[in-house]
């Protein structure tokens, strides 16, 4: 699947899927949900001590999972960089997480240095998230439920993105809701073509 029909394909879904389920005055009905985070993952910033994810809790968190390697993750850099431009005037906070080691990730910085939080997994990301392979990137509430999980290369930054975040941004009380059940697959080496879990 070529980048652009990715991109119509993941606007499509996030417009016609939880977009849609968050109304304009914050409430939500119909919320897929992908499942609950799970906050015990320690996490580097490149230039910093080592954190949990827990220090992030409340926070809604764009986490990205991507290594130097993996082709379709550096294309997909750029997007998630114009995201967090256009989403500058709010607390998400993003957390671009490399799934190698920091000599490597160092290295690909100094030939593509990006405005980005950029972390190093410590610890593997907990079984919860559902990596499928590389790049996986999620959306989380402040609640802590994943609501979106997009295995694969995605554009990032589309209006129909940012409006979604920024519907989860003000979102009020939530509903009880039934976590939909992640598919566990072993993680790969190879990246596949984008697909929403369903």
């Amino acid at each position: 699947m070529s980048t652009r029909a990715a991109a119509v394909a993941l606007a499509a879904l996030l417009s016609l899927g939880p977009a849609r389920a968050v109304a304009q005055n914050g409430t939500e009905k119909d919320l897929t949900v992908y499942g609950h985070a799970d906050y015990d993952w320690t996490i580097r910033p490149l230039d910093g001590d080592p954190v949990e994810l827990e220090a992030f809790r409340g926070n809604v968190l764009f986490i990205n999972l991507w290594a130097s390697w993996c082709t379709p993750c550096v294309r997909e850099m750029e997007t998630i960089e114009r995201l967090v431009a256009r989403l500058a005037d709010t607390d998400v906070r993003f957390l671009i997480v490399a799934a190698e080691g920091e000599r490597a990730v160092r290295r690909h910085l100094r030939r593509h240095p990006y405005e980005l939080p950029i972390y190093l997994e410590v610890d593997p990301i907990p079984r919860e998230f559902g990596l499928r392979g590389l790049p996986t990137s999620w959306v989380v509430d402040r609640d802590g439920r994943i609501l979106v999980l997009h295995h694969g290369e995605a554009v990032w930054d589309t209006d129909d993105v940012e409006r979604f975040v920024r519907a989860v941004l003000v979102r009020r009380a939530l509903p009880a809701a039934t976590p939909t059940p992640i598919r566990q697959a072993p993680a790969t080496a190879r990246t596949t073509r984008p697909a929403w879990p369903g």
